[in-house]
């Protein structure tokens, strides 16, 4: 079955057009000097430009259109022959700005057929007076000796609507978790609050001293949702900066201010929560053991504490300290004690190589991987 030819007229210059008042111009002399290179097209390419839902739409040298197919008549709500010979300001207000210079250097440009950049965002006006967002790229071609300039035009309404719900959900989503990071640190300084109150009425000096130590654990996870609820990056926290925070808790917990010199050697890193709770965690251990038993009966000495990044994919975690140190038969692989197991099961959470020294005090390195949430597979520690 024959299929019925497509007219030619969106692709020919009327010879008589019907255009709106407010469109309506002498433009007699004007169509006279109008390429005529597009008269010969046959219904194959009216029918190949139709099947863009683009809007392809030609103009010459001063803006007038010679070539307005079915995606732009759908787009604009005007028909060819309504366009024929109207500028293509009508159309594209925001585009046509400044562009007689660029149509000049592009016209005097040596390449017979070039591309004036990539799409840029502009705005197209309907026949209705209505307006849209659009993507348009402009090229340029040379044919029977004629120059002629192509927009092609996408409309974007959906995108820029859709853009728009997924900023909105974006922005509702970081609203609710800072909002979970605020009443979990609330909720975390209550816990704290309520060991802390607990050990106040305890008379047995070990037990109350348990008590103020799980009491520095749940500190230390509460400040860093305060951290992260003040970052800007809601899914990392700025590690350095944590830490300077914590160490400062801890020195003033233990009273160890005075006597003991706090060095911080800490390049910029920032963490996932994964990798963030257990290493504030270990690093609230190793201090904390430090103060309490590292410079006994008042000894002055001095505590460094050093975040680097040996590698991309690797952090190094140390806390170094000139106490007494360990003593020469304990071996804190084995010890039984809370805070020395918490570090080797955060440890092994972690994927981390932990090496100790008892040179000149004692040491310790945490070596670990660098893992985004989405890499990194979640561990319980609580079982230990």
């Amino acid at each position: 079955m024959k299929q019925k030819r497509r007219s030619e007229t969106r692709y020919q210059l009327p010879k008589t057009a019907e255009v709106r008042p407010e469109l309506k111009r002498d433009h007699t002399s004007a169509r006279a000097e109008l390429p005529r290179i597009l008269l010969d097209r046959d219904d194959a390419l009216a029918q190949i430009l139709d099947l863009a839902d683009d809007a392809i739409i030609s103009i010459d040298m001063q803006r007038r259109v010679i070539l307005f197919n079915q995606g732009a008549e759908n787009m604009f709500g005007y028909t060819a022959q309504e366009m024929d010979g109207q500028l293509l300001d009508i159309l594209l207000p925001g585009l046509v700005t400044g562009l007689d210079r660029e149509l000049e250097s592009f016209r005097r440009s040596a390449a017979t057929d070039r591309r004036m950049g990539e799409r840029r965002e502009t705005i197209g006006r309907r026949k209705d007076a209505t307006e849209f967002p659009a993507e348009a790229s402009i090229s340029k071609i040379t044919v029977k000796g004629e120059i002629m300039f192509t927009v092609i035009m996408r409309d974007v309404t959906q995108r820029s609507q859709d853009d728009k719900r997924l900023k909105a959900s974006l922005l509702e989503k970081e609203v609710l978790l800072e909002e979970v990071h605020h009443r979990v640190k609330n909720n975390l300084q209550v816990v704290s609050s309520l060991l802390g109150l607990q050990a106040r009425s305890i008379a047995d000096l070990q037990t109350r001293k348990k008590l103020q130590e799980s009491q520095h654990r749940v500190q230390s996870m509460a400040l860093l949702h305060e951290c992260l609820y003040q970052s800007e990056d809601l899914a990392r926290i700025d590690f350095a900066d944590y830490l300077e925070k914590l160490t400062a808790q801890l020195f003033q917990s233990y009273g160890a201010s005075g006597r003991v010199h706090l060095k911080m050697n800490l390049a910029k890193l920032h963490l996932d929560m994964d990798a963030a709770v257990p290493c504030g965690l270990i690093v609230n251990e190793l201090l904390s053991n430090t103060l309490k038993y590292g410079f006994p009966a008042g000894r002055r000495g001095e505590v460094l504490v050093e975040l680097s990044q040996p590698a991309p994919e690797t952090a190094q975690l140390t806390v170094t300290d000139n106490g007494v140190g360990l003593p020469a038969d304990f071996d804190w692989t084995t010890s039984r004690t809370l805070g020395l197991r918490l570090v080797r099961t955060l440890a092994q959470q972690l994927g981390a190589e932990v090496e100790h020294s008892r040179a000149d005090g004692t040491a310790f390195s945490i070596l670990f991987p660098i893992k985004t949430r989405a890499r990194r597979k979640s561990k319980s520690w609580t079982g230990f």
